[in-house]
């Protein structure tokens, strides 16, 4: 009889026990709240967000190293700086004279195109140290100026590089057609996005530099370059 109420028992506790493992009360596991994607800490850039370039020149060779928002930029002073990466947001540009004298300057920069251009100088009369943000000109049309290409032609040119399979046949051919015309420095960099390759796409910028009919400007060539040292190194040449 005992037998039979403890197997009785058994049968009545096994539901039980299997909708519950291990004997123990089911709890129920609380769910991890969506918690929203904070915003980027202040300095630091937005995954989309558009970075932008400042370069700065020496009028007159003048040595100098440069900060932003309290980080160096570069450590030994030179003649022409190039600022990458910057945010949409205003930074601090210290300015640190080497040669021929020690000055410092800062100028609050909002950027507001993807390159500009900024001129270093020391005033000697006033021994100040002068940073001048330089905007593109328009080269103004003249009785004794030559032709400047209209963007129709440019953009015929610029397909008919597009049209070659190989890089070095359109550097060939963007050579000869810079020679043989008078671009602005806007036009020059459409042609330079013709090409694949950032090593061929220097060299030309290289090349047409001397064909240009608004040098002053060519400094907006840099942004069809990729790496900061093909930048640099457009930038060493225009000065050299």
């Amino acid at each position: 009889m005992k037998r039979l109420v403890i197997i009785a028992i058994a049968i009545l506790l096994t539901p039980c026990l299997m909708a519950q493992p291990g004997g123990k009360p089911h709890q129920h596991q609380p769910q991890p709240s969506h918690q929203p994607t904070p915003p980027p800490a202040p300095g630091q850039q937005h995954p989309h967000q558009q970075l932008h370039t400042l370069v700065l020149n020496a009028t007159n060779g003048e040595e100098f190293v440069v900060y932003v928002d309290g980080d160096i930029v570069n450590r030994k002073a030179m003649s022409s700086v190039l600022v990458h990466n910057l945010t949409t947001q205003p930074h601090d540009i210290y300015v640190v004279l080497k040669r021929p004298v020690d000055k410092i300057t800062v100028m609050r920069y909002l950027p507001n195109m993807i390159v500009e251009n900024c001129m270093v100088s020391y005033n000697l009369q006033s021994r100040n140290l002068e940073l001048t943000m330089m905007q593109p000109q328009v080269v103004p049309p003249q009785p004794n100026l030559p032709h400047i290409c209209s963007y129709e032609e440019v953009e015929q040119m610029y397909n008919l590089l597009k049209k070659e399979s190989f890089d070095d046949t359109r550097l060939s051919m963007a050579k000869n057609m810079v020679s043989h015309q008078h671009l602005a420095a806007h036009q020059i960099k459409r042609l330079a996005e013709s090409f694949t390759f950032d090593s061929n796409k220097l060299a030309f910028l290289k090349y047409a530099y001397a064909y240009c009919v608004d040098q002053q400007n060519y400094y907006v060539c840099l942004e069809v370059l990729t790496f900061s040292s093909d930048k640099e190194n457009l930038m060493r040449y225009i000065n050299n």
